[in-house]
């Protein structure tokens, strides 16, 4: 690795052009932003845009900031190049079609971002003191924020006219992620950090009084109990997205750099 740690950007959205944008006026101390890539053309790009192939030439590492779908089509050409893949969107890494495949990928690694979510790393600690019972991971977010495609017209209506909270889901985390990928990314990351999807249950509720993004997670463990909540503003952009998301990719290219921060 050169000095300073070569960045790719795939990605210009909401998540993507602020991380850029920061990486390149030198925000990250010791990261250095070369190339963006996405698939339409950016206007004023922060460093030149590139197709993949072209940019893995100059990269240590790639930060992906375009979606689940976008993680598969990349996460073999990244690593197999000997390029570090950190995922923003890492809901997909409990894909069984991904998840089965990563101890065997490389030369590079694939590393996850903490999200918009706390507490990974007391987690990840418990785990390896004995492994966790149960985890719960209960979501709120503003009714708008929820609203997909696929629901029925009746629980689109709900939601719209809802002067309470209202349950919306109840499940795994694998189904938390494909039906919410936007909304519950996070819960990805919960479940990397204790090590197994089996323990976790993910709830995410609808208040049309929320003004922040609300994330608790309750778990009980072979070393203890533990009670996090988190409160995130919504992106003002994006509102299915916390507008802490950016600054959490920042945090971990930063540790990923030859001048890490004294708290990872």
């Amino acid at each position: 690795m050169s000095e300073s740690l070569r960045v790719v950007i795939v990605g210009h959205g909401v998540i993507g052009s602020t991380v850029a944008a920061r990486v390149a006026t030198g925000e990250v101390v010791g990261a250095e932003l070369v190339a963006v890539v996405n698939r339409s053309p950016v206007a004023n790009p922060p460093a030149q845009q590139l197709d993949l192939p072209a940019a893995l030439k100059g990269a240590d590492l790639v930060v992906e900031c375009a979606g689940q779908p976008v993680v598969h089509e990349i996460v073999d050409q990244v690593v197999s190049a000997g390029v570090d893949l950190l995922v923003t969107s890492v809901g997909a890494l409990l894909d069984p079609e991904l998840s089965g495949r990563l101890p065997q990928l490389g030369p590079g690694r694939v590393l996850a971002t903490h999200g918009a979510v706390g507490g990974l790393d007391l987690l990840a600690a418990a785990s390896r003191g004995g492994g966790f019972e149960s985890v719960l991971m209960r979501t709120t977010k503003q009714p708008g924020a929820l609203i997909r495609q696929w629901m029925e017209p009746e629980q689109i209506e709900l939601l719209r006219t809802a002067t309470e909270p209202v349950l919306v889901f109840s499940g795994t985390p694998n189904e938390a992620v494909a039906l919410f990928p936007e909304s519950l990314n996070i819960v990805a990351g919960v479940a990397t950090a204790i090590g197994s999807v089996e323990p976790l249950r993910v709830e995410l509720y609808a208040d049309p009084a929320a003004t922040m993004s609300t994330h608790r997670i309750q778990a009980r463990a072979q070393l203890g109990e533990y009670l996090f909540e988190v409160r995130n503003f919504p992106s003002r952009d994006n509102p299915r997205s916390s507008a802490i998301t950016p600054f959490s990719v920042l945090h971990s290219i930063s540790g990923l750099t030859q001048h890490p921060p004294a708290v990872l």
